[in-house]
Formats: C-alpha cells, structure tokens, sequence
C-alpha cells in the first residue's frame, strides 16, 4: 500500500468519510495536487489541490493512450455517486466511445440562445417573412426557458412542459404555433450537425377547434354595402369591399400597389403573401369597380390603393373603423377575417368546387379549404340529381 511522506495512503477504498478526512496538499509541494486511488473501482482517483479541493477523475486508455477525464467535486458529488458515474464512463469506452471527445463536443454545443439569436435568427431573416413573429417568441417564451442551456441539454420533457406553458395563459393553436417553430428550430440544429436527434419529434400537438363559422347573410351583405357607399373614409370602404368582392387576405390587400395592378386583364399580382410565394388574382367586375374608384381617388404619385393618413402609407388600422361599422350595422360576432370566409361561402354556395375556392383564396393545401365542403353538399346533390335525370331521360 502506497504512502505519502505524511504517512497517508495513497491507494484506500473510498468512502465519504475518509476523503473528508484527508488533508490539504502541502504549500511547499513542488507538484500542484496529491493523487489517491479508489481500490474498488479501478482508474478512480482523487486530486487533493493546497487549498483543499478535491476531485474525481476516471484515468483511462483509449487507441493505446493514456487519458484523464474529470468526474466531479466532492462533496458535491459522494463518493459513490462518482463511481456510478466512472462505471458508466467505462462501459462506453468497452464500446469504444471516448468519454473525453464526447465531453468536448458537448462543451462544442451552443447555448439556446446563442444558437436562436447567432444562427436561426439570420437564417429565418432569409426565408421567413413572419422571421420578427418568430423572434418574439424565441425572447419573451422560449429565452426565458431555456436560455442558457446548452441545446442537447434540452429534452423531450422539457419541450413538452413549456407548450403545456403556454396553453395556460393562449389558445392551443398559439400553444401549437409555438411548438411548431421549436420543432422547426431542432430540426435545422440536427440538419446542422448541431444535434444528433430532435427532441420534439413525437411532441403531439394540442386540439384546435379555432375554425368559425360566420359568414355573411344576403341581408347583412346588402347593408353593409349600403353603408359603405356613403362611408366618409373611402379608402376604408374600398378595403372592406375588396375584401369581400376578392376573398385575399387584410394584409395583402393593404399592402397593394398601383403597379401591381392591371385593369385591363382584370388581375392583381401579390408578391408577399403569407405562403411566401406570390400568386395572380383573377378578380370579378366589383372588384374591378372598387380599384377604379380607388384609382379616381389616388392622390398624386402615391403607390397604395388603399391609403392611409400618412404620405405614401397604406391603411394600417382598420379594426377600430369595422368594429364601428358593425356595430352601426348590428352585424356581431364578426370579424375583419370573416369577410374572407364570407367570400368563399358564397363562391361555393355559387357552385365552385373547393378545388376552385382553394386557388381563389391561395391556400397552399386543400386542408384548410375543407372547413367549407359541408357548404359544397347542395351543390353535390344537385350535381347527382343532374345525372339521375339523365339516366332517366335516356331510359325513356
């Protein structure tokens, strides 16, 4: 048995008490630390520096060279919990994976936020036009949460914690938004080499019964319209008109320039849309008419159809002029996006096909035009009673 000059072993079986009771490593010692070894676990030592700490480290070999890996500080980790953890450090190197390199490529690993703000952030800028909605969840929700941990400390529990989170105090389709964007970040971090898997996947998405199902009658149609010929911003009246005549978008109706309409074809061109990808809309003669007069009213060279106060702006806040518009109207439980689906209601209940309405309304999928295809039955019916008529005007 090994024994310092002081006459302390060097090579005992570890125990709490006895590191405990182990001295200080001399000031005047030529060498920084005192090393002791475990008798149990074999390559567990113990550094004791001159201040007093000490640490457990796990002594190895690996491809015929001799390594050092850190386990832990006593007495923040016992004794036996370091030989758990050197136990499992030496399995892994009969798999031959190296402790060590594993350590620095996870030291290699950045922190959540350095990643979000260093690297997703930018790419998003480059891909994304809602890149700001994103940024603002990544600061007020997911920083707060997860901000300086390293991304593959990051679990499957812990993603599944702050969306349940966020469904307290939000919707569950704000709640799936968030996860979505999470997911995506993971995803890019695993395509990057950045992680190995992604720790959302498998995350399920919360129910969302968010489709409404207010449409316009004929009656409020007609009154609506009434009050809109007489309504003194004719510039928020020409809005809410397209908006029904055209079935687009708030957005990219307010975002609309003069040069990116021609009247002649009867068509309008949408270069910011929110699939990202830009799309023609073939337009009816009322929508026509309302750009006309829009046209008429156009003030010298400035470039939005639907102006707002500010030189060279478009209308940016028309919620507070339709909820007076409703309110006047006694049209409730209505809002701006309503006039869109009002749009597509009538279009089916007209006898387009959802195929049809998928393209007027630019969805991306037929999944978001199927809220309308309970409208589509009359139609379908109608369509079958047109064939059995014809099977019995044959048959005759």
């Amino acid at each position: 048995m090994e024994t310092t000059k002081g006459g302390t072993c060097r090579k005992f079986r570890f125990t709490d008490r006895a590191i405990e009771a182990l001295p200080a490593h001399p000031a005047d010692s030529p060498s920084t630390d005192m090393e002791y070894s475990d008798t149990e676990t074999i390559g567990l030592r113990l550094l004791v520096s001159k201040t007093g700490r000490k640490f457990f480290h796990l002594r190895y070999r690996m491809h015929q060279r001799k390594r050092v890996v850190k386990v832990g500080e006593f007495p923040c980790l016992s004794c036996r919990a370091a030989r758990d953890a050197a136990n499992a450090m030496k399995a892994d190197i009969s798999r031959g994976l190296d402790p060590l390199e594993a350590r620095s490529a996870q030291a290699a690993v950045p922190t959540f936020t350095a990643f979000a703000l260093n690297q997703y952030v930018p790419f998003a800028k480059t891909r994304k036009r809602s890149w700001a909605e994103d940024e603002q969840k990544i600061r007020k929700v997911f920083m707060p949460e997860f901000g300086s941990r390293r991304l593959s400390d990051i679990t499957t529990r812990d993603i599944v914690a702050v969306h349940t989170k966020v469904r307290r105090d939000k919707a569950p389709a704000t709640a799936n938004r968030h996860l979505t964007l999470l997911a995506r970040m993971m995803a890019l971090a695993v395509q990057w080499g950045v992680l190995d898997k992604n720790p959302a996947l498998g995350v399920k998405k919360f129910p969302e019964n968010n489709a409404r199902e207010r449409y316009l009658k004929a009656d409020e149609i007609a009154r609506m319209l009434e009050a809109l010929a007489t309504w003194p911003n004719r510039s928020f009246a020409g809005l809410v008109k397209f908006l029904l005549f055209t079935g687009i978008r708030r957005g990219e109706a307010m975002g609309l320039t003069f040069d990116r309409v021609d009247l002649e074809n009867g068509t309008i061109f949408l270069d910011k849309t929110k699939s990202g990808k830009t799309r023609t809309v073939l337009l009816n003669s009322l929508a026509i008419e309302v750009l006309r007069e829009m046209e008429t009213l156009r003030k010298g060279t400035h470039r939005y159809v639907f102006p707002g106060h500010c030189k060279d702006a478009p209308f940016v806040n028309p919620r507070r002029a339709f909820n007076l518009l409703c309110k006047k109207l006694k049209i409730t439980d209505f809002h701006f996006h309503d006039l869109r689906h009002s749009f597509a209601s009538l279009a089916v209940n007209a006898g387009a096909s959802l195929y049809d309405v998928q393209k007027m309304l630019g969805h991306s999928s037929s999944q978001m035009t199927q809220r309308y295809s309970h409208l589509s039955d009359h139609s379908l019916r109608a369509a079958a009673e047109t064939v059995a008529t014809s099977i019995t005007t044959g048959t005759r």
